[in-house]
């Protein structure tokens, strides 16, 4: 019997709206590398290996070997935490910032853009750090988190409705252009502290993004058709192999004998149920003749 709860998920990833998947995806990333972690705390000594290997494999590690080795790491490290505060306040502002973007669009835009958010932040923040001296030594540092896709989604917002009112808790009614300049200012301001270099940065490269993209948006050139173009292309290329397989599997399932044999009896069940009906009519017949005599029927 499938696990409700696995099952409630999987329901929540296909039908859910992208929001929702986006944090689904990010929750079970964050919670295969803290499983890995509770054995490495349990266990010891080999665990720790393979949580680090693991999470360097999905983390973006800021050089150019880095793109070149690893260049699927440009996409998994805006879905990998490791902080369960990081991954909360990323997932609160993407569902109240996506929402937001969804009712204003469609919600086709959110995962493109956070997609395109993320690989913007990742490679600004690699750039930065090739090119401004005082950054070198942070090259080949990893990067993770998913603060540069949901940065991209909330400046979209404030570029495509800035007057929209936000109610902020002890402070009240606030428009979304004010909000999103709060957000960048302290993103800018806080490179400088060297705190969380990696993290700020990519954030100024996921802002860019969400703004080129709404101003492009605006004029009638979408970018996030090609990427949903490309999920579609993708999702059949799947949903075929898997009816194919799916095929030749019932096609293997009796062999012509049994097929033949199988016939047969069927044949023979409907000759005598049809003597029946001749020698005593068809109320004579019961329930489950009369079923298999309706089967029989439907198929011709």
């Amino acid at each position: 019997m499938a696990n409700p709860i696995i099952e409630d998920i999987k329901l929540k990833v296909r039908s859910g709206n992208p929001v929702t998947r986006l944090i689904i995806i990010n929750v079970l990333v964050f919670l295969t590398i803290s499983t890995f972690r509770i054995l490495l705390f349990v266990f010891g000594g080999t665990a720790e290996s393979v949580v680090n290997s693991f999470v360097n494999t999905i983390s973006f590690p800021l050089s150019i070997q880095g793109l070149i080795y690893q260049p699927w790491s440009l996409l998994t490290y805006m879905f990998t935490h490791i902080d369960i505060m990081h991954l909360f306040w990323n997932m609160v502002t993407l569902f109240w910032f996506g929402q937001i973007l969804i009712s204003y669009t469609s919600s086709k835009k959110i995962i493109p853009l956070y997609i395109l958010g993320g690989i913007a932040g990742g490679l600004f923040t690699m750039v930065c750090f090739l090119i401004i001296p005082s950054f070198h030594a942070y090259i080949g540092a990893p990067l993770i988190g998913a603060s540069a896709g949901v940065t991209a989604i909330i400046i979209a917002s404030a570029t495509l409705v800035p007057n929209y009112q936000m109610n902020l808790m002890f402070i009240g009614p606030v428009k979304l252009i004010y909000v999103a300049l709060f957000v960048l200012f302290v993103d800018i301001l806080s490179v400088t502290s060297y705190a969380n270099v990696g993290g700020n940065l990519a954030h100024i490269g996921g802002a860019i993004m969400g703004y080129v993209f709404i101003v492009r948006y605006k004029k009638g050139n979408d970018w996030s058709l090609w990427i949903n173009s490309f999920f579609d292309f993708i999702s059949a290329l799947f949903s075929k192999m898997f009816k194919s397989k799916m095929k030749v599997a019932y096609r293997r399932t009796v062999s012509d004998e049994e097929y033949n044999y199988n016939k047969n009896v069927e044949q023979a069940q409907i000759d005598a149920i049809l003597d029946k009906i001749s020698k005593s009519g068809y109320e004579s017949l019961t329930k489950a003749e009369k079923e298999m005599l309706f089967k029989v029927s439907k198929k011709k």
